[in-house]
């Protein structure tokens, strides 16, 4: 019988359970993220199908694209999981890990591409559409620049 310690000094024992571990976490997280879209399509969608009274043909337009872009990031935040069941027996973690990487980059560009379109959607009922759509994109540059600032940042370390 062997002990925890055996196991722990035992690298290979050891660099074989880490792997799996990254592929469980990194599978834990993608369903949380497909969750969260996909209760936000719940949102989008209802709104499709009962829009407000004021909504013109363009408010419809910036609705149907919302949708099509919550569809795509949560189908890219699920294919992860789909890839990890049909690739079980042979998986290749390093692979995994990497494909993984651009499926969650597609995705969040799309949850982001949504939500910028549902807050530009929202805030032309109350105020004019190049404003409405400035605004909306305020929270979207103040991630650039954080993003930017950490980078340059790190660069300079």
């Amino acid at each position: 019988m062997s002990s925890k310690s055996d196991d722990d000094d035992d690298p290979v024992m050891r660099s074989s359970t880490e792997r799996y571990d990254r592929v469980g976490v990194n599978l834990d997280w993608f369903i949380i993220l497909a969750s969260a879209s996909s209760i936000f399509f719940g949102f989008l969608l209802n709104i499709a199908v009962d829009p407000p009274s004021y909504f013109t043909f363009f408010d419809n337009i910036i609705l149907l694209a919302a949708l099509y872009a919550v569809t795509i990031a949560t189908t890219m935040f699920i294919m992860p999981v789909i890839f990890h069941a049909s690739h079980y027996r042979k998986l290749d973690v390093e692979r995994f890990l990497l494909r993984n990487k651009q499926y969650v980059l597609i995705g969040i560009i799309c949850v982001m591409l949504a939500m910028y379109l549902g807050l530009g959607l929202l805030l032309t009922s109350k105020i004019p559409v190049q404003i409405a759509y400035g605004l909306a994109s305020l929270p979207f540059i103040i991630i650039i620049i954080i993003i930017l600032f950490r980078f340059l940042r790190r660069t300079r370390e």
